[in-house]
């Protein structure tokens, strides 16, 4: 049975954000999504979903609606940001129509830091969840979100573990038809999604615009990337934090398949949008740095993203 999570919001959706937020309404979920600029194609041409872990399988989103503005949506009992953390800055106050004292809040954004910017902003006091997605997912028109590697959400809750509120969000998903994992700790899975996105998000646009199958085929940026995850290892430790040696390895194995796989910061370079430098790279320097830690590959990467994005 799909739990009932109310009324919905879905701030920012883009690939993945669109593409959960679609399951989720396909589901029977009340859900209203805030589209900005693609709102126009979507309310002309309809959202579509693409599942290539199925043949390629097209289907409509139906059930769902269509919003330009949040006052036009109205005070929530979920709201789900899936935005980039570039947005972070002017986030809560863009978003504060859709809260009342009751409002939850899911974040699926990348990096660490999100989850505190939303209870700075709305107050610790209530429901705060990260979905942390290890999927691969494009969006390749305004309107079409295109799932290539299914993989899951990991949820976890900010200052705590999952509450009964918290876990009814990760069953919806669930209902959905999304594989979820639900973590002990937030910053033990925020640290483990980090051995992946900080390798090879950042050598992608650092190599010069790559997909994943050509930094696996390089020897030089293959050993890059093993130790920007070692760095990620030893800032997880010394927060107390044991990631195993099998995890970094299985990094590498479950990127093989996914073939000439553009991940999402290198498509934000591509289409000369903000990357999310600081949220992925920056704060994961500074939080290792903090606890002694040594990071020259981290921090050399760092340099070279900043550089490159200008």
């Amino acid at each position: 049975m799909r739990p009932d999570l109310g009324k919905v919001a879905l701030i920012g959706p883009g690939a993945v954000g669109g593409f959960y937020g679609a399951m989720l309404a396909k589901s029977g979920a009340d859900l209203r999504f805030l589209f900005r600029s693609t709102y126009d194609a979507v309310k002309t041409n309809g959202l579509w979903l693409v599942h290539h872990a199925e043949g390629g399988r097209r289907e409509p989103v139906d059930s769902f609606e269509a919003h330009s503005s949040v006052e036009s949506i109205g005070i929530c009992d979920w709201v789900i940001v899936a935005t980039k953390t570039t947005a972070n800055p002017s986030l809560c106050e863009s978003i504060r129509p859709l809260i009342g004292e009751g409002t939850s809040l899911l974040t699926l954004q990348n990096g660490m830091g999100n989850v505190e910017n939303l209870a700075d902003g709305f107050g610790a006091d209530r429901t705060i969840l990260a979905g942390l997605c290890f999927t691969c997912i494009n969006r390749t028109a305004p309107n079409v979100i295109e799932s290539l590697l299914p993989g899951y959400v990991q949820f976890g809750e900010f200052g705590r573990p999952v509450s009964e509120k918290g876990m009814g969000m990760a069953q919806a998903f669930e209902s959905a038809g999304v594989r979820i994992r639900v973590a002990e700790s937030l910053d033990e899975a925020l640290w483990r999604k980090l051995c992946w996105n900080v390798p090879f998000n950042g050598l992608a646009i650092a190599g010069g615009g790559l997909t994943t199958d050509l930094i696996l085929a390089d020897p030089v940026l293959k050993r890059r990337a093993r130790q920007l995850m070692l760095e990620i290892q030893r800032g997880a430790m010394a927060h107390g934090i044991a990631i195993e040696d099998a995890f970094l390895d299985r990094q590498f194995e479950l990127t093989e398949p996914m073939g000439p796989y553009k991940p999402s910061s290198l498509i934000d370079f591509w289409e000369g949008k903000p990357v999310e430098v600081d949220s992925i790279w920056g704060e994961a320097l500074r939080r290792g740095e903090a606890k002694g830690v040594e990071m020259p590959e981290l921090k050399k990467l760092l340099v070279e993203l900043r550089r490159a994005t200008g």
